[in-house]
């Protein structure tokens, strides 16, 4: 695959100012909800598209699943799994300007403003299909903090389904043990299975990926 040109906006520096804490993310989303969506496709943003195929994939023909889209933004993932024929679909997102425009897509019954990490989500345990999450992960946003509130919320057999980029993993350390080293650590746990995990090229603006989906046990 043709590497794609590396476009530049200045709330991208926003987001990558040193020092910021959550708070000063949740503000830069604030000031950036109304010109997001068009922004992504400028920066050629795949993961929603990635990663609701993935959930087609694990889900096969059940188009009643119940699923969860963590930190979604302003529903562009919704929209991609709204595409396939999906439609019991719950969302939330810390940034309530973020969340005006995904309720405007009128693809959710259920839109929750709430943050994830340190608190847990106010979700019962066992309560969805799907947690579908992509692109949320970096300084600042959600590290691997989110993997056992995600286990938590997933029915058992259920499925958790992720699409990261691989520059923003560097910041999602958590308890003094990176992104992957706390997947491999519910793994060994039998939390959850494998199912994929691979890199995508050009997955955000000129960057790399990678796709995540494993089995709630």
């Amino acid at each position: 695959m043709a590497k794609q040109v590396e476009q530049s906006l200045p709330i991208l520096g926003e987001l990558g100012k040193p020092g910021i804490d959550s708070e000063g993310v949740e503000k830069v989303y604030a000031k950036w909800a109304h010109e997001y969506d068009k922004d992504m496709v400028t920066l050629n943003y795949t993961q929603p598209s990635v990663c609701a195929a993935e959930i087609e994939k694990c889900l096969k023909d059940n188009k009643d699943a119940l699923i969860l889209d963590a930190a979604c933004g302003t529903g562009l993932g919704g929209i991609e799994l709204s595409k396939r024929g999906f439609y019991n679909l719950h969302a939330f997102d810390m940034c309530s300007k973020m969340l005006e425009k995904a309720n405007q897509k009128n693809v959710y019954k259920k839109v929750m403003c709430m943050r994830l990490g340190p608190d847990v989500l106010d979700i019962p345990d066992d309560t969805y299909d799907v947690v579908m999450m992509t692109g949320a992960v970096g300084n600042a946003h959600m590290d691997g903090s989110c993997f056992a509130e995600f286990i938590r919320i997933v029915k058992p057999g259920g499925y958790v389904v992720m699409d990261t980029i691989d520059k923003y993993i560097n910041g999602s350390e958590c308890g003094g043990k990176s992104w992957d080293e706390l997947i491999d650590d519910f793994l060994m746990a039998g939390r959850w299975v494998t199912l994929t995990r691979r890199k995508v090229e050009n997955a955000f603006n000129s960057l790399d990926g990678m796709q995540y989906a494993f089995q709630v046990k």
